[in-house]
């Protein structure tokens, strides 16, 4: 009798993430419908912020997740950056999903395919919220009726309005985040073939000039989260932020916001952003069944779909760029339209361990260069050869 019992509870599955507000509300109904579908399986989410609001919730969550390996009690699903994958595909703690998601893997756009590769050729990670950098711009504010269609063309329009706007014109989450949009568009890789850092070279000399340009000499780039509420409050004409914005700007803004194509670079690519879903090994036979029918799910062509178009993520299967519920969506939201056309151009971060380090290095340097008025190229080459330390150190070589 007791084994009876025993036998017929579900199947618990921790599921950790990253979402907060609506976000999170969407996964859950996502995750609600699977379990009246499977209830035999129970998922239990769990979210993690930072509690002092200072910081990165995915920093929050990649210190709990790396905390709860060494304790060897990891969750069952989580939600993972490329780079993370590779660290823990490294250690082989994470199920290969090459075979069990092949339905998913033939229906994907190639970048995603490239996204959810890794090193050794196979497949750890599967895509589930995507987003590319965007141009944003209240038409209230802005009256322009072509976007600027290169980055010369935008930091003219920019100086433009800047004695309208002395706050600033445009807003961006960081320093750095100006110089990987430019930087990418030039078709600047942040590391080689070898996984050996290359961004402090001419391309990345130009986009750290563009970036001293546009915030230093003309003053028209301000960053962090009170530019992000000045473009929200209408007291700035344009923003550049990811797509993930897309659904609370849209609320906030109505009919005000314009949705442009990112301005291009000479090598035309645009950085892709967000995380993947992957499956920890230790999770017993029960457990990883029930992970990958809820993967299964996550990923079905419908889900996709109600998932991007409730939180303005790009759908991760090629067919729903074809299905006609989403097809006739996107001619009554022009805006989002402009972002699907662009995923052509999209780039995958780089999948080294590291990544987010570097970032940090990187915008360290800028700042001192930008507020300090310390040289630029030694600044960006003392960041690529702390990287270089960083990454060799990380990889377990001298």
């Amino acid at each position: 009798m007791c084994l009876s019992v025993a036998w017929s509870e579900p199947t618990r599955i921790s599921f950790w993430h990253a979402f907060g507000g609506e976000r999170e509300s969407r996964l859950q109904q996502l995750v609600d419908v699977f379990q009246r579908e499977n209830p035999e399986i129970l998922v239990e989410l769990k979210g993690f912020t930072d509690p002092r609001k200072v910081g990165n919730d995915y920093a929050e969550l990649y210190k709990n997740l790396t905390s709860a390996l060494g304790q060897g009690h990891p969750p069952v699903l989580a939600q993972m950056y490329e780079n993370w994958v590779t660290q823990m595909a490294e250690v082989k703690v994470l199920l290969p999903l090459d075979k069990d998601l092949g339905g998913t893997w033939r229906d994907m756009p190639a970048v995603f395919l490239k996204a959810s590769t890794h090193a050794d050729g196979r497949r750890y990670s599967v895509p589930f919220n995507k987003s590319l950098w965007t141009l944003y711009a209240n038409k209230e504010q802005w009256e322009g009726t072509d976007p600027p269609q290169n980055w010369s063309e935008f930091r003219v329009a920019c100086a433009g309005l800047r004695d309208r706007f002395p706050q600033g014109v445009v807003a961006v989450p960081s320093p750095f985040e100006m110089f990987d949009m430019h930087f990418v568009s030039q078709g600047g890789r942040f590391f080689d073939a070898r996984r050996q850092p290359s961004f402090a070279g001419p391309l990345g000399m130009s986009s750290a000039g563009y970036l001293l340009g546009l915030a230093g000499q003309d003053r028209t780039c301000i960053f962090g989260a009170g530019a992000y509420q000045h473009f929200v409050q209408g007291r700035m004409p344009f923003l550049i932020d990811t797509s993930a914005k897309l659904a609370v700007l849209e609320e906030k803004l109505g009919d005000k916001l314009v949705i442009c194509p990112l301005p291009r670079g000479a090598g035309d690519k645009i950085q892709l952003t967000g995380t993947q879903l992957s499956i920890f090994s230790a999770s017993d036979v029960r457990q990883r069944r029930s992970a990958l029918r809820l993967l299964r799910y996550l990923t079905a062509p419908e889900q996709t779909r109600n998932w991007a178009m409730a939180t303005g993520y790009l759908p991760i299967r090629q067919s729903v760029y074809e299905d006609p519920i989403y097809v006739e969506y996107l001619k009554a939201r022009p805006g989002r339209a402009v972002i699907s056309g662009s995923l052509s151009r999209a780039q995958v971060q780089p999948q080294v361990v590291g990544w987010e380090a570097t970032r940090v290095l990187i915008n360290d340097a800028l700042e001192r260069s930008l507020y300090q008025s310390k040289p630029i190229d030694k600044e960006l080459f003392n960041a690529q050869s702390t990287t270089a330390r960083l990454v060799r150190g990380l990889q377990g070589k001298p």
